[in-house]
């Protein structure tokens, strides 16, 4: 199976956008679909029915993707709702173009809670952000199916911001509760740096982790393995050649 760093990754998708005239907007959806996708057949080899699902998006195209997803779950009848990490009103780019058409269709958007600065450690315990998560999660009857993460893409590396740390401790933090939803994350893991696979001070412990185009380079990463859960690759309608002439170079 090949492998991308994240610079092969962003090369993909402006040959795609820049040689093809594939528009950005379009890869995402294809990307959304897909994930969706690889979601149903990895919820029934589990034996469970997708019937609620609490997607987190973060400000970038990773977000983006989530958007997408939360569409079509929405269309088909599924309970959604979505976290959003950054306001939509202050997202740019193809991930604005889909958080716009899930604000417009009403879609349940709630913000994700904010944390002082100056809290470095927070405690997924006792922090607002889980007590946030937990009534979230009890505002379903039943409990959600899945927590879809759509955070942190390719671009992550480095420290978390301490709001950010929280929330993926807290989304962890759920794994342990009785019929805990099934974690989903889409590209990778958030906190998993996509060219090294060395995990941040919180990384998300997927059950599933849908990369597009191809696995990513981390990921042979022993120590990213605790945290990939299942991997399957997803296609984003980008040719076969163009994963070709990149990996080539």
């Amino acid at each position: 199976m090949p492998t991308v760093t994240r610079e092969q990754a962003r090369r993909i998708d402006k040959l795609a956008m820049q040689d093809l005239g594939i528009p950005g907007v379009v890869l995402m959806e294809n990307a959304g679909l897909n994930a969706l996708a690889a979601i149903d057949r990895f919820m029934a080899e589990q034996g469970k029915e997708l019937r609620r699902a609490v997607i987190f998006c973060g400000g970038g195209n990773n977000g983006g993707d989530g958007y997408v997803i939360a569409r079509h779950l929405h269309n088909r009848g599924t309970s959604v709702q979505i976290i959003a990490h950054k306001p939509t009103d202050q997202l740019t780019g193809d991930a604005a173009i889909h958080a716009t058409i899930c604000r417009n269709m009403n879609l349940d958007i709630q913000p994700a809670p904010k944390i002082p600065s100056t809290l470095s450690t927070p405690d997924p315990n006792s922090s607002s952000i889980s007590s946030f998560l937990n009534f979230q999660l009890s505002s379903f009857s039943p409990a959600p199916s899945i927590i879809i993460d759509a955070l942190l893409g390719t671009g992550f590396r480095g420290q978390l911001r301490p709001d950010m740390l929280a929330l993926i401790q807290a989304i962890n933090a759920t794994k342990s509760k009785p019929h805990a939803p099934k974690i989903v994350a889409l590209d990778l893991p958030s906190g998993l740096d996509c060219d090294t696979g060395h995990p941040a001070q919180a990384t998300i412990r997927a059950d599933l982790t849908v990369t597009f185009v191809a696995a990513k380079q981390g990921f042979t990463n022993p120590a990213a393995q605790p945290y990939l859960g299942q991997v399957v690759v997803a296609d984003i309608g980008t040719p076969p050649d163009i994963l070709d002439r990149v990996t080539a170079i």
